[in-house]
C-alpha cells in the first residue's frame, strides 16, 4: 500500500470504524483532505526559498458537516499528515511540523472549508545530510526547501566569502532532491562541474561544492 493509499484508509476508518460506524456529516474526512489540500495552495507566499505554506493551521468547517462521533484529535492529526504529505510532494517549504486546529462555525456554510494559518518554526527530521568532506561539520537538510547562503536569513549560513548571500536551494520534491544556483558568484560545482541556471537532481554521493567548500550528499533513512 502506497503513502497515499494508506493515509486515505486512515481517513476512511475514522468513520467507518467501530467508534463511528455511521458517518452522518455531509463531509467525509477523505473530502475534507482534499478541500484542505486545496486551501494549502491559497495559502502559500513567496519566500526567499521559493513557495512556502503555513504549517500551524486552522480550519473551520460547519457544524453539521462534522460527525459528532468522530474523533477529532485523531482527526485533526490525520489532516496535519494531509497537510505535510501534500508539502513533500509538491516542495513546499513549511518551517516546521503541521499542526490542525480543527473548529466548527455556524458561518461557515455547509460543504465548505475555510482555512488559515502562520508559519511557525519548529524542529524538522532531516530528510538529507550534507557531510564536509572534510570531516568538520554535518549540516542537515530537512525543510523541503533550504536556502544555502552568507545571508543571516539563510537556513544553511556559511560565514565564506567565497559563499553567496543567497547561494542555492536545495528542494525536496516528490522523494527526489533537486539543487538549484541563484546566481551566486562563484558558482555550485557538481562533482566538479559548474551547476547552469536549471535545477539539478541530487543523487546520493554528489560531491557539492558552494565556492572552496564541498560536501558529500546523502539520503537519511
Amino acid at each position: 500500500m502506497n503513502l497515499a493509499r494508506g493515509l486515505e484508509q486512515r481517513l476512511e476508518n475514522l468513520v467507518d470504524g467501530v467508534s463511528a460506524s455511521v458517518f452522518r456529516g455531509q463531509m467525509h474526512p477523505v473530502t475534507m483532505a482534499g478541500k484542505l489540500t486545496r486551501q494549502l495552495e491559497f495559502l502559500s507566499f513567496e519566500g526567499p526559498a521559493g513557495i512556502a505554506v503555513p504549517n500551524d493551521l486552522t480550519i473551520v468547517v460547519h457544524p453539521a458537516d462534522l460527525d459528532p462521533a468522530i474523533d477529532v484529535d485523531a482527526l485533526e492529526a490525520e489532516l496535519a499528515d494531509v497537510a505535510s504529505n501534500a508539502a513533500a510532494e509538491y516542495g513546499w517549504r513549511a518551517v516546521g511540523p503541521f499542526d490542525v486546529h480543527l473548529e466548527t462555525s455556524h458561518s461557515v456554510p455547509r460543504g465548505i472549508l475555510q482555512a488559515a494559518g502562520d508559519p511557525v518554526p519548529g524542529r524538522l527530521e532531516p530528510w538529507g545530510q550534507l557531510i564536509a568532506v572534510d570531516g568538520s561539520a554535518v549540516v542537515p537538510l530537512s525543510m523541503n526547501r533550504t536556502l544555502i547562503g552568507r545571508g543571516l536569513e539563510c537556513d544553511v549560513r556559511f560565514s565564506n566569502y567565497e559563499v553567496s548571500r543567497h547561494h542555492a536551494i536545495v528542494v525536496w520534491r516528490a522523494e527526489q532532491a533537486t539543487i538549484i544556483d541563484l546566481g551566486s558568484s562563484n558558482g555550485t560545482m557538481l562533482n566538479g562541474d559548474r551547476l547552469g541556471s536549471k535545477p539539478a537532481q541530487l543523487i546520493p554521493g554528489t560531491i557539492v561544492s558552494f565556492g572552496n567548500l564541498a560536501f558529500t550528499y546523502r539520503m537519511v533513512a
